[in-house]
């Protein structure tokens, strides 16, 4: 699903607000980090509880005004959920949406609107509406469904805590009416599990699971001696409940999970080993309350849920039978963190990234609310990263020194390695689900398990704080290269987190996967730096490290040019599709293009019939208002089409849903097409059998070449059918038609017809 930011930022200058420091000493060199200085205008206005309440009370009272506005349907409500303000005046408002008065699971959207002008980012924009808002599967049979895919998925003692919920599923695509339902146990590990399933109203089928609890994998152990918050009870003894940060508790789950107080005769926590049940306490504690420092000094945020509510902390939570959990976890459903003390239980996991890292969870399920599935549960863990590393970085205690891995110091696997690296995530190695974290996005990330995804947004990260190459920080060594193999400029630790706090708080919705992510975080680099700025390039190169979106060289970013091969003969209409960070238009040239084509200087479109047969040795250059130019040399071929074979060769996007159509032209036939005519079809889709093929003959006769099905998920598609054209004259232009008949329930990207062609009897 697609998050869209209707249109830019309201309020945002172009005024350039970086500049890079100096230029790459080579090819091979490590390149140095943009100066990135915010905008004050960007910044987050901090709105005392009384505040925030009052203006999410007032965004209540003109809901339904907004979403007339926004023209949304007669059934559809708007609940504010939050509120930012910028110091430009521009506010930030976050909606859940309702249906005839059931929740919308995806429908949730931000209102930016300043002096007047408001613009919208959805996370979904599928038409709201269902046929029916009564279920045809009863309650108990979805209830009954849920816990049969809870124990398939090894969640164990398994019991629904609340009636399944009827609600509109809006995050597979096409609405549905469905049946929510929360199975809670624990998994095989012994960690707590809340496993969402969501079974279609109508007929029963699973539409989707997910797990709802975020998990990764005084005198404290890990940070040396620190001052921890704690109450003083009327007997004297004291407890661990933070003052200073709304109550937080930290308490002891060793004989009982939901946790007990501890206490202290002397106020003086743990000696800093593990044998010593409040060593962990006072670690889970520091975190906690270093982690909430952040947020506040950082971004002006008064807690987790930015209402000043304190969580608590459960240390030496155990799994099943007793048995240490070697994990830890955030649980939406108590506003809490849980930590184990380790696969043989002298490591407590409670070290301040790790604190930092579920806390973090808390800050996503409070804003965007990033689904548990896909890639936007990927990305959840990956901020959640981002997150610790910035937490760790703020605090800069000497005991754990600052870096960009994850669990260094809790030793989750007995090699004494961290779980995570964000300069290249590959490097920990293959994991328990049987594959390494991805370096870089690839189409099937979505399929993967969370953390192993999460790795595309951990390497973004770190490319966008420091930069790829070689360099040495705080004495710890990375080395981190690039998808595409280009260098890219960091723009610093504080300006990586302002951009991707900004873009989790402001643009990303419950839908966003990576390629949104991509765009609200450029739109959050526009807000802060400006669009022409040289820190908005490195956010935009940062992704294209990744493999995620265009990357810009000499201000120019170009799309991947069309220049898969052309036919003699047939129709060419390529559009080059290029933006630059510097003001004013484009212009484009194209050199020893294949002849009979040429290219309008002014919008970069190549259009013509190609006259000659070979290989064409082309070079594309854009040129900048500003004088700056990007060249890129192609190697376009022109195949031979005409006698008893015509060929299209050029690529036509599938759209989901919907129809594409990609002409032939043939020429120098006599009379009538034949009764077995013969048509090639190549084309790429995760439900290629879903395809329904149609030949349209130049006087529009339609002649079925392939029905709907096997249901059968296949890739790919190349297929040579015969069909009987006979009664249709043979010249003219042909076109075959591609209609997706993708089933709603699966959410698979469009595919492309890559080359189809006619072939005649030879007579």
């Amino acid at each position: 699903m697609i998050a869209v930011v209707a249109a830019a930022a309201l309020g945002v200058g172009l005024l350039p607000g970086a500049a890079v420091a100096s230029a790459l000493a080579g090819p091979g060199a490590a390149p140095r980090q943009v100066v990135a200085e915010p905008r004050p205008g960007a910044a987050f206005v901090p709105l005392s509880p009384a505040q925030r309440s009052q203006a999410l009370d007032e965004a209540a009272d003109a809901a339904p005004a907004t979403a007339r506005s926004l023209k949304l349907g007669a059934r559809d409500n708007l609940i504010p959920k939050d509120v930012l303000e910028d110091a430009d005046g521009t506010v930030h408002t976050r909606y859940e949406r309702t249906y005839d008065g059931l929740p919308v699971i995806g429908g949730d959207l931000v209102v930016h609107e300043r002096a007047g002008v408001r613009t919208t980012t959805y996370a979904s924009t599928a038409e709201l509406t269902v046929p029916t808002t009564k279920a045809g599967v009863p309650a108990a049979e979805a209830r009954k469904s849920a816990l049969g895919k809870a124990k398939a998925k090894g969640t164990g003692k398994g019991v629904s805590d609340t009636a399944p919920r009827l609600v509109v599923w809006a995050q597979g695509g096409k609405p549905t009416l469905a049946w929510e339902s929360v199975v809670s146990g624990v998994r095989q590990d012994g960690s707590p599990s809340e496993l969402q399933v969501v079974t279609d109203a109508a007929s029963g089928d699973v539409l989707v699971t997910a797990e709802q609890v975020e998990s990764a994998v005084g005198n404290s152990q890990h940070s040396g001696q620190v001052g921890i918050g704690s109450t003083q009870q009327a007997d004297g003894s004291h407890t661990l409940t933070d003052p200073q940060h709304n109550g937080h508790r930290t308490l002891d789950a060793t004989t009982d999970f939901r946790g007990v107080p501890f206490t202290d005769s002397d106020d003086v926590w743990g000696d800093g080993t593990a044998a010593n049940p409040q060593t962990a306490a006072v670690d889970a504690a520091y975190g906690a309350q270093t982690t909430w420092d952040f947020y506040h000094d950082r971004f002006g945020r008064n807690g987790i849920a930015n209402d000043g509510r304190g969580s608590y902390s459960r240390v030496h939570y155990e799994a099943q039978a007793g048995v240490p959990l070697a994990n830890a976890n955030w649980q939406d459903s108590c506003f809490c963190m849980s930590y184990g003390d380790g696969l043989n239980g002298q490591h407590p996991v409670t070290s301040l990234d790790i604190a930092a890292h579920e806390m973090a969870h808390g800050v996503t399920y409070s804003t965007a609310n990033l689904a548990g599935t896909g890639e936007s549960v990927a990305l959840n863990e990956a901020i959640s990263d981002m997150m610790a590393a910035a937490v760790e970085f703020y605090a800069n205690n000497p005991h754990d020194i600052p870096d960009y891995t994850m669990a260094e110091l809790d030793d989750l696997h007995g090699d004494g390695k961290p779980i995570r690296y964000m300069d290249l995530p590959s490097k920990a190695g293959v994991s328990a689900v049987g594959y390494a974290p991805l370096d870089y996005w690839q189409p099937g990330s979505k399929q993967l398990e969370a953390h192993m995804a999460a790795g595309v947004g951990d390497h973004f990260f770190y490319l966008l704080a420091e930069g790829s190459g070689q360099k040495t920080i705080n004495g710890v060594a990375y080395d981190s290269p690039t998808y595409d193999g280009l260098p890219v400029t960091g723009i610093g630790l504080a300006g990586a987190t302002n951009v991707v706090y900004r873009a989790l708080t402001v643009y990303m919705t419950s839908t966003t996967d990576y390629a949104d992510a991509r765009a609200a975080t450029l739109q959050a680099a526009s807000d802060l730096y400006g669009p022409l700025s040289d820190a908005y390039e490195s956010v935009a190169n940062a992704w294209a490290g990744v493999n995620v979106g265009l990357r810009y060289v000499n201000h120019i970013a170009v799309k991947a040019l069309p220049t898969e091969p052309v036919a003699l003969d047939q129709l060419v209409s390529r559009q080059i599709v290029a933006t630059s960070t510097r003001p004013g238009p484009l212009t484009y040239a194209a050199a020893n293009l294949p002849k009979g084509l040429s290219i309008d200087s002014a919008t970069g479109l190549i259009t013509g019939t190609p006259t000659a047969v070979g290989d064409n040795q082309t070079t594309i250059t854009i040129t900048s208002s500003a004088g700056d130019v990007r060249t890129i040399p192609v190697i376009w071929t022109v195949l031979q089409s005409g006698g008893d074979f015509f060929v299209n060769p050029t690529t036509y996007t599938i759209p989901k849903g919907r129809t594409t159509q990609s002409p032939l032209v043939v020429t120098g036939r006599t009379g009538n097409a034949s009764s077995d005519l013969q048509v090639t079809v190549d084309l790429d889709h995760g439900f290629s059998n879903a395809q329904v093929l149609d030949l349209i003959a130049p006087d529009g006769t339609v002649i079925p070449v392939k029905p709907w099905g096997p249901w059968v998920l296949t890739p790919e598609l190349h297929e040579t059918y015969t069909v009987d054209a006979s009664a249709v004259a043979a010249n003219g232009t042909w076109a075959l038609r591609v209609t997706d008949g993708t089933p709603g329930m699966y959410d698979i990207p469009e595919g492309h017809l890559q080359r189809w062609s006619l072939t005649f009897p030879t007579a």
